[in-house]
Formats: C-alpha cells, sequence, structure tokens
C-alpha cells in the first residue's frame, strides 16, 4: 500500500509542472481601439475558358483600418489590389467577429463592397478585339483563426469564399459593334494577415 501511495504521489507531483507549462494567461489586448489589418489572399479556381480572367490563383492584398468595438466584434473600411488578368481595387466594409477572448480564437470576417477595374483595353482574342472592365460588386466571407502574438500584434489565418461581379465592354474588330457581357467569379480563399 506504501508503494502505491508513493507512486502515486510521485505521477502527480511529476504532471503538476507539465499541467502548470500547458496552462496559459491571456495576453491583455486593447478594447475598444483603431486598428489595422494587412491581409495577403490567395484566390484559387478552375480556369473558365468563356472568361476573360484566365488565371487559376490570383493574389489579392487588402489593408483594412477599423474600430473595436470590444473584446469579439470590429467593424472597418478597406481598400486594396487583386491581380487577375486585369487589375481590380475593391474598396469595401468589413465586419469581424472573434469568438473568445484566448490568445487562439476562431474568427469569422464579412467583407463587402465594390471593386474598380483597370480600364485599360486589352486583346480579347484575335476575332474579338478589344474589351474594357468596369468593375463590380464583391463578397468575402472568411472563417479562421486568430493568435494573439504580443499586446498590439496579433496573426490570422483564414479560410473563405471570394465573389467578383465584373462589367466589361468588348470592341468588335470586324462589324465595329460592342457587346456588353458579365462575369462572376468565385473563388476559394486563403489568406494570412497581421493585425496592429
Amino acid at each position: 500500500m506504501k508503494n502505491i501511495s508513493f507512486l502515486l504521489l510521485l505521477y502527480i507531483v511529476s504532471i503538476t509542472p507539465l499541467t502548470a507549462q500547458t496552462e496559459t494567461t491571456p495576453l491583455p489586448t486593447q478594447t475598444k481601439s483603431y486598428f489595422n489589418l494587412t491581409q495577403l489572399s490567395f484566390l484559387i479556381a478552375g480556369e473558365d475558358q468563356y472568361s476573360p480572367v484566365k488565371s487559376t490563383m490570383a493574389p489579392s492584398l487588402v489593408n483594412i483600418n477599423g474600430f473595436r468595438m470590444n473584446d469579439n466584434v470590429s467593424l472597418g473600411i478597406g481598400a486594396g489590389v487583386t491581380a487577375l488578368s486585369y487589375m481590380i481595387f475593391p474598396v469595401f466594409a468589413d465586419l469581424r467577429i472573434t469568438f473568445t477572448t484566448g490568445n487562439i480564437s476562431p474568427v469569422l470576417a464579412l467583407k463587402g463592397g465594390y471593386s474598380f477595374a483597370s480600364n485599360k483595353k486589352k486583346l480579347f482574342n484575335e476575332y474579338y478585339g478589344d474589351y474594357k472592365n468596369t468593375g463590380g460588386g464583391m463578397f468575402h466571407p472568411e472563417v479562421g483563426v486568430k493568435v494573439v502574438m504580443t499586446e498590439n500584434l496579433e496573426f490570422l489565418m483564414t479560410v473563405g469564399y471570394w465573389y467578383q461581379h465584373v462589367k466589361s465592354e468588348i470592341k468588335y474588330e470586324y462589324n465595329y459593334g460592342t457587346h456588353n457581357r458579365t462575369s462572376d467569379l468565385n473563388r476559394l480563399s486563403f489568406s494570412i494577415g497581421f493585425q496592429f
């Protein structure tokens, strides 16, 4: 009986430092404060032969400035650039919900706004002629994880769905007519970002 009691006591003493090491105190973060988030995304989709957008993976860089309402909710506005076969420039509102106040927390983000497209004319193909893009609405919901690194620095990693509506004007070379067309781009996004 003494041996069992001694082994049990030894076991409890040996795991106490391990449990103490795994328990972390949440780092303090600023509530009700200004924040800046810089986010890099990779937008992935299959190639669409009927769309002027031929790239299957497009990088996107956005910067968001906003205000933390409390520990869980923040609102902001953002702008950025996305490199498709042409450049688009999104301007959007951003809502973020953080579900816990620990150092590692799930996060939900919703972006919605309008993207302006570069107006540079490019060759659509040898038969149609030139086209000009005029942009359209965008929507980008994301889910992921936020990691508090220091009191003023957080790392975010998300996956999401990216939607972009694009209007194009095509000028035909042979009959001198024009045709307006729209494209709905649907892509999977993988993003990383740093929030200050």
